[in-house]
This record gives C-alpha cells, structure tokens and sequence, in this order.
C-alpha cells in the first residue's frame, strides 16, 4: 500500500467515524436519550400519576450531566398544573442520590426553563408525599428556583404576604408553558 493510499483510507475512516457519530448523536437528540423516571416507573410511586405522560431523561451522550423532565402530550387522560407539580416535586425525591447538574422542564421536547440540581434535589427533601401545606408552600418556592435558558431567574423574587400570591401566579405560568 502506497503512503497515497494509506492517507485515502485514513480519510474514508475518519468520514465514517464523523457520520456515525453525528447519527448517534442525532438519534439521541430526537428519541431524547436514556429513560431515567419513565411513565411506568412514574405511575408506581403514585397511582394518581397514572396515565400522566410525564418522564424523566439524559441524553446518551452527557458530559455536562443534564436531565430532562418532560411533559408530553395528554394521551389516556388528561392532567393539570397540580399534576404537573405533584410528579415533578415526587421526581425530585426519586433523584436526590442522581449525579447531574441540572434538570431541564420541557414541553414536548422543547427546553422552557431548568432548574440546578441542588436546588432540584433540596425540593426533594422537603417535599412530603400527603402534607399538603407543605406541597403548597413547594409550589410557591418552584418559580424562585426556576431559570431561563438564558441562566437568568425565570422569576422575580417576592417578600412577603402579597410576594407569596405573586409567587403563586408564578407558578401557575410557569406551570402553563409546561403545558401548552
């Protein structure tokens, strides 16, 4: 084999590597990775969840540890904000050993807002299966611990009484992009 020959086939190699990469990559974007909480899995830590299409994912490719919790179409039934937040608070629980940096909420696929793991995983502690004054007051404190894609606060921050209700309305349009 001439030196000619050998850079030729170095090349072809190298282009197959490239396609094949960029089509795992490709597959991971669309399919949305590796299942972490699936419906299923979802369902079993609370019957109320039956029928929500909500699960949590990574992609196969995750150096920068992200997750994604995604709420899908309504398909066997329909579900609200309340079920939104009950299933995102209960993922929260179920995470807090996981090692990622940051959990995407998402619409159909499309990344909204994020929320960094420490402050994931904090919600989880304190989130109580059955106290609902606690999982309300969870409610109020999501939308302060809430970004934009843009790393900025995706809400502002209240004191006080009427920061509480402002708070409140946060989160009912946090929780209405999620969705739309």
């Amino acid at each position: 084999m001439t030196r000619k020959d050998k850079l030729l086939l170095l090349a072809i190699v190298a282009v197959l590597a490239l396609v094949v990469a960029h089509a795992l990559l490709s597959v991971d974007m669309v399919k949305g990775g590796k299942t972490v909480i699936s419906r299923v899995e979802l369902k079993n830590l609370d019957p109320a969840n039956n029928g929500i299409n909500i699960e949590v994912t990574r992609p196969w490719y995750n150096p920068r540890k992200e997750l994604a919790f995604n709420v899908g179409e309504p398909d066997e039934r329909s579900f609200d904000r309340f079920d939104v937040t009950r299933c995102l608070l209960q993922c929260a629980q179920q995470l807090g050993e996981h090692d990622f940096n940051r959990i995407y909420l998402c619409n159909k696929g499309d990344r909204l807002y994020y929320i960094n793991a420490e402050d994931f995983k904090r919600l989880g502690e304190q989130y109580k299966t059955g106290e609902t004054l606690n999982t309300l007051s969870l409610y109020v404190k999501l939308p302060q611990v809430t970004y934009t894609l843009n790393d900025s606060l995706a809400f502002p921050v209240h004191d006080g009484m009427l920061g509480s209700l402002s708070d409140a309305q946060d989160w009912n349009t946090m929780m209405s992009n999620l969705l739309r």
